[in-house]
């Protein structure tokens, strides 16, 4: 009798560390947002059930639960409704979690004891502006880790004016991003650099040339700046 209490005793041991996770569900967990990878989103799950979202501009989490696999996620959306985010758990760790949305799309989170950086990262924006006698342009940009994402706009007169995105980084006090803008009902990509000078930047010119149907600089060395267009660093609206 003794021998077949301690066998099933074994057995409910075994059956228990089978299903038991090997990692704790609550935490702030965040993954890179797809067009700005220097940024990540996601969620905090506190212990006593509430929730927050991270870097989530359309959804503002406030709670969750656990079924089995199942992390439930509720909250409201930029118009004040409600809604709910149900989630499959595929695999959990200390430092890993992977989600499955009901679209079958799986998507894998890290966990970070920071995420009051990543939103104050996430919402530091700096804005430069240059003016001429009857030119402008505009920039808008984040940095995080050295990455580089924002927005450029040129008015020049009698020009159509050019608007679109900045993707690069910086390096040391060189900024080297792609500046992808419609101009005259085309879209267009062109290499730019620039160089800060105090709080200011400072854009450079020279030769281009069309390589894989984006124009490049032939020979960023040859640059020239003492003409280029400075942008001063201004409060962003």
């Amino acid at each position: 009798m003794k021998k077949i209490f301690s066998g099933l005793l074994l057995l409910n041991v075994l059956f228990i560390s089978c299903n038991k996770e090997s990692g704790s569900i609550s935490g702030s967990w965040t993954t890179p947002i797809e067009d700005q990878p220097q940024h990540q989103n996601g969620f905090t799950l506190k212990d006593e059930g509430t929730a927050t979202s991270i870097n989530l501009t359309d959804k503002a989490y406030e709670k969750w639960e656990k079924f089995g696999d199942r992390l439930i996620l509720f909250g409201k959306n930029r118009d004040a409704d409600k809604f709910t985010d149900t989630l499959k758990i595929v695999s959990v760790n200390d430092s890993l979690m992977v989600l499955k949305a009901t679209n079958g799309k799986e998507t894998t989170y890290k966990k970070t004891v920071t995420p009051d950086k990543l939103v104050s990262d996430f919402e530091n924006f700096d804005c430069y502006s240059y003016a001429g006698k009857k030119d402008t342009a505009f920039l808008h940009i984040n940095t995080a880790n050295g990455i580089v994402t924002g927005n450029l706009e040129y008015q020049f007169f009698e020009k159509d004016r050019n608007k679109g995105t900045v993707k690069g980084k910086m390096i040391g006090d060189t900024l080297l991003a792609d500046y992808t803008f419609a101009s005259e009902g085309q879209n267009s990509v062109r290499e730019i650099v620039m160089i800060k000078k105090g709080n200011d930047l400072i854009e450079g010119f020279g030769d281009v040339e069309e390589v894989d149907g984006k124009m490049k600089f032939t020979n960023r060395s040859k640059l020239k700046f003492k003409k280029g267009l400075t942008f001063k660093k201004v409060n962003c609206p």
